[in-house]
């Protein structure tokens, strides 16, 4: 869920943090490794080596798929993207004037999901680098998206 953590004339922090995939990947390891207790119970090694790799997977979900990002917009037009995965924490700076945000969007069978990227103008072109690494129907991506091009002065950008 993309959320501004902070709105102040110094600085503005717009932070994701996918908390219901992780509690839900968390459940599913507790959940898998507690039935070790029935299989050791019973002396069923099947289903202590099914629990075994259910918690390994929910485990290397976890892993792969918790990704966190912070972006800071400072008054004094930089800013810095700070994302952490399963390498540990990377960190980007965009000088002023270079950065600004669009809605990019996912039409499937099921329906739309939208999530925010970043719109970096550079000698080579534009980057598209997104805020999340998924995509969801959330009305906090508008919130986001809008914040970061008032941050930067320009209009918002055409949906991707």
């Amino acid at each position: 869920m993309v959320k501004v953590l902070q709105d102040t004339p110094d600085a503005t922090v717009i932070e994701d943090r996918p908390w219901v995939l992780g509690i839900c990947l968390i459940g599913a390891m507790i959940g898998s490794l507690g039935l070790l207790i029935p299989a050791w119970r019973d002396g069923d090694p099947l289903l202590g080596a099914a629990a075994l790799v259910l918690a390994g997977g929910s485990w290397a979900a976890f892993r792969l798929a918790i990704r966190r990002s912070r972006l800071t917009l400072g008054a004094d037009g930089t800013a810095q993207l700070s994302v952490r995965d399963r390498n540990g924490w990377t960190h980007r700076s965009f000088a002023p004037g270079t950065l600004r945000a669009a809605i990019e969007t996912n039409r499937s069978g099921d329906g739309e999901t939208t999530r925010p990227v970043l719109l970096i103008d550079g000698t080579d072109g534009v980057e598209r680098v997104p805020l999340t690494a998924y995509f969801a129907t959330s009305a906090t991506h508008d919130d986001a998206v809008a914040r970061i091009n008032a941050w930067a002065g320009r209009p918002a950008a055409p949906p991707a």
